[in-house]
């Protein structure tokens, strides 16, 4: 005897049992910035569908789940019944724990005690991501379709249509949306929209799965339309989707054929496209002058041969098939591309259709073949699709195709456990080639790059261009040794000289190199992050060399994405600070200016000098609201320094802040509400910002200087190609490289600098301009520059970097006391203090 089974166990043994994932939360309502009611419960279809544990999800909210792609609409429908308590139904996109994406349709219902209050929320959650996708592939193909795409329920009402419905029929899409089809199809025709609206087990691409019918245009007339029902594999939701091609103008042809054979011919022969009658063989009956043409070969010469003499051998099995299928009834014509050899061996791509005269007995008479050229179209697809997967300038594979390659290379080598390896190249101080020759010097050395890493590849193995000056290469089947193997051919091809113009340049690599064992677990964008990971690693520890990713590696990695989100935060946080570094006259050593260095005052780091973070506030484009910053804060310091000679605040910027075009009016604003004029401030430009015309940085420089503020361009000769910007730009002052001064201590080198330094005065006497020489920390050097004709100096013997000192009631502008840098009165004392 079976004991009855308590109704509480069965309802247990059926929510665990569940296909459907059961979750249960608090009985909480959507409120704005809570996050939504808490899981209490799941069952364990919760973990097949996600990923997650019960006891990583108890005490979340069901936002865990949620992707950031999800249908907004979706989650505004759904907060608002939770704040109203009504069930809801909602599809919503989430994210497994494995980080992939996924369609879950989602049923959520208020569960009430015997009281009527409201104790928990029950959410029954299905997986439809294969449903989704199938509507997805429904709405592409309704979208991108040239033919003409209808989907209809089994009673044959329209439920979408493409927009090539105004081309076909003539019709809007609203004239058709809810309406039956049935209506427009020609009465002889009904039954052949019976066969094709049978329930879908019944349909596959064969007899019963295509057919021709006509439909009543939006001008009253028929167009014969080529129907074809999809397979079942993207039927979504019990619709059954055709695909129709307008084949009114060959039935039209087909029946003029049919009426009266001396329209035919005169049809036929005229044809601008290659046209042929043929017997049930193949071979030729009659030729037009177009296809005669398309061949190379006379009417004579044609009506010797048949048809597959004439095709491309690859291409001869499968036009017999089609053939065949046609001779057989199995289909009633047969449209597709193909390819026919010229009588010369060139290769004709064609578009070739063909449809069946019958004789009295019904039998196949003839065919009709309608050959139409699309060489010209079929390599303009080609070449559309090669740009769309390999970078036009180089012509290497992309980003797209080389990630494609990845992770095909991660699923074979899965299955064969063998390991790949992943190279990440980027060219080192490229930059300088474009800011010195130009992006069109810059592109020759890429091409150049790219041929050469060409030369160093096994069969099997990709290289790509990733972007900028950044190249991958996929090693298959590839041991740690082999790949470093192949990173020294890298360096060894590289070696060589490249010659741009007149100019030989000698390129070298950062390579990180990252290995996927061949055991799972990777993917091609993982790959290519440990690459880029042991790349950067490469180029810290000095360039031209290769690194292999490791743990440690990765822990830097994550330490300097560590430092990034630090930087963010400590930009608004006040946790930067600037110094200043006195420029001094020559002649007597009088402060004239002051540069402004920014530090950062890191929570646990300490105070760090600009290169541990400008490189990465530029690579992550925080270099605007930090430059903001320093320059609000010069303006507010200048503006607190007077007396009756006081500096000009000398500021750096950044060529990616040059590109924005609303710098100059958030100075104008900056200065205006510290009251400072703009002849107190100037700022110092790199010579790439005068090199970059992409990006606006040349309008801004002119509009800084019509603001009224100095210009200096720092670092001068050290470039290739900044005297023939001088004259197109305001420029003020020209500051001397210290690599220049440095070397006029050195007896053996201070000849070449004597003369570069003596030119580079020279030149600016010539242009009006003022020079300051940067890098001084000999007298020997303040001395031969002053002697040379510079007018300024900067460097440790003249001052250190250092705060401001406290504000005074009234701050005066001395000198300083050469060669300590201490300033002998209380004034304007900020290089009294030691450090960088």
């Amino acid at each position: 005897m079976t004991l009855p089974l308590d109704p509480a166990d069965l309802f247990a043994s059926v929510v665990v049992n569940a296909n459907d994932v059961v979750l249960v939360t608090e009985a909480e309502p959507f409120e704005a910035g809570t996050g939504g009611p808490r899981v209490l419960y799941v069952n364990p279809a919760f973990t097949r569908m996600t990923g997650y544990t019960a006891e990583e999800v108890i005490g979340l909210t069901p936002r865990v789940l949620q992707s950031p792609r999800t249908d907004r609409r979706e989650l505004d429908r759904l907060r608002e019944a939770l704040r109203s308590w009504r069930p809801v139904e909602v599809e919503l996109l989430n994210v497994h724990k494995n980080g992939t994406e996924f369609w879950s349709q989602i049923s959520i219902t208020p569960v009430a005690d015997e009281r009527g209050w409201y104790t928990h929320w029950v959410s029954i959650q299905r997986d439809i991501t294969v449903r989704k996708h199938r509507e997805l592939a429904l709405q592409a193909l309704l979208e991108n379709s040239s033919d003409l795409v209808l989907a209809l329920d089994r009673a044959g009402a329209v439920l979408s249509v493409s927009a090539s419905v105004e081309r076909v029929l003539g019709l809007g899409a609203a004239q058709l949306l809810g309406a039956g089809v049935r209506e427009r199809v020609h009465p002889d025709d009904t039954a052949v929209l019976d066969r094709l609206l049978a329930p879908v087990e019944g349909l596959r691409l064969g007899r019963d799965a295509r057919a021709e019918l006509r439909l009543r245009a939006g001008d009253e007339g028929w167009r014969w339309l080529d129907v074809t029902s999809i397979d079942s594999d993207v039927d979504v939701l019990g619709a059954v989707v055709l695909t129709c091609a307008d084949i009114t103008a060959q039935k039209a042809g087909e029946l003029a054929l049919q009426r009266a054979d001396n329209r035919f011919r005169s049809a036929f022969s005229d044809a601008p496209i290659g046209m042929a009658v043929t017997d049930p063989s193949g071979q030729h009956v009659q030729v037009n002058a177009a296809y005669c043409e398309l061949l190379g070969r006379d009417a004579d010469e044609l009506l010797t041969m048949k048809m597959t003499e004439v095709m491309h051998p690859d291409d001869i099995e499968p036009s017999n098939r089609q053939r065949t299928a046609l001779l057989h009834g199995a289909i009633t014509r047969h449209r597709y591309e193909t390819r026919f050899l010229h009588a010369d061996g060139t290769v004709v791509g064609v578009l070739h259709s063909s449809s069946v005269v019958p004789g009295d007995d019904g039998r196949p008479m003839h065919l009709i073949d309608h050959i139409e050229n699309i060489t010209d179209r079929l390599a303009f697809e080609a070449q559309l699709s090669h740009q769309a997967l390999h970078d036009p300038l180089t012509g290497l594979p992309n980003r797209a195709l080389l990630s494609d390659r990845i992770e095909r290379a991660l699923r074979l080598g899965e299955r064969a456990a063998r390991p790949i390896a992943v190279l990440f190249l980027d060219l080192d101080r490229f930059k300088v080639v474009n800011d010195s020759l130009g992006h069109a010097a810059g592109d020759a050395v890429l091409v150049a790059v790219a041929r050469r890493l060409e030369s160093v590849l096994r069969a099997g193995d990709t290289a790509a261009r990733f972007g900028g000056d950044e190249f991958v290469i996929l090693c298959t089947n590839t041991t740690p040794e082999q790949a470093g193997a192949v990173a020294d051919r890298i360096a060894s091809v590289l070696a060589s000289p490249i010659t741009v113009g007149s100019t030989d340049l000698v390129i070298s690599a950062s390579v990180g190199v990252a290995i996927a064992g061949g055991g799972g677990g990777h993917s091609a964008s993982e790959l290519l992050r440990d690459a880029d990971a042991a790349m950067y690693s490469a180029k810290d520890l000095g360039r031209a060399r290769f690194e292999v990713f490791d743990r440690a590696l990765g822990a830097r990695a994550a330490a300097r994405l560590q430092l990034e989100q630090d930087l963010r935060e400590g930009i608004g946080a006040g946790q930067l600070r600037l110094h200043y570094q006195p420029e001094v006259r020559l002649a007597d050593r009088v402060v004239v200016g002051v540069e402004a260095l920014v530090r950062w005052e890191h929570p646990t780091l300490g105070l760090l000098a600009p290169d541990r973070f400008l490189p990465l506030a530029e690579e992550t484009q925080l270099i605007r609201p930090l430059g903001d910053w320093v320059t609000a804060e010069a303006i507010r310091q200048a503006a607190a320094w007077t007396g009756p000679q006081p500096p000009t605040m000398w500021v750096n910027l950044s060529p990616y802040q040059l590109g924005d075009k609303d710098l100059t009016a958030r100075i104008a604003d900056q200065l205006a509400d510290a009251g400072l004029a703009p002849g107190r401030i100037g700022f110092e430009l790199v010579e790439s910002a005068l090199l970059d015309e992409t990006d606006g940085s040349h309008d801004t420089i002119h509009a800084l200087h019509e603001l009224g503020v100095g210009l200096a361009l720092d670092d001068f000769g050290t470039g290739y190609s900044s005297l023939t910007y001088l004259t197109r730009f305001p420029i003020d002052i020209l500051k001397i490289d210290r690599s220049f001064v440095s070397e006029l201590d050195h007896d053996e080198n201070n000849r070449e600098s004597y003369a570069i330094v003596n030119a580079v005065v020279g030149l600016a006497r010539a242009l009006q301009l003022s020079v300051v020489g940067e890098g001084i920390e000999t007298e020997t050097q303040a001395q031969a520059l002053h002697a040379l004709g510079c007018q300024t100096g900067q460097g440790f013997l003249l001052g250190r970097p250092a705060p401001a000192a406290p504000s005074r009631e009234r701050t005066v502008v001395s000198a300083v006391n050469a060669p300590t840098g201490r300033l002998p009165n209380d004034g304007f004392a900020i290089a009294t203090a030691g450090g960088v």
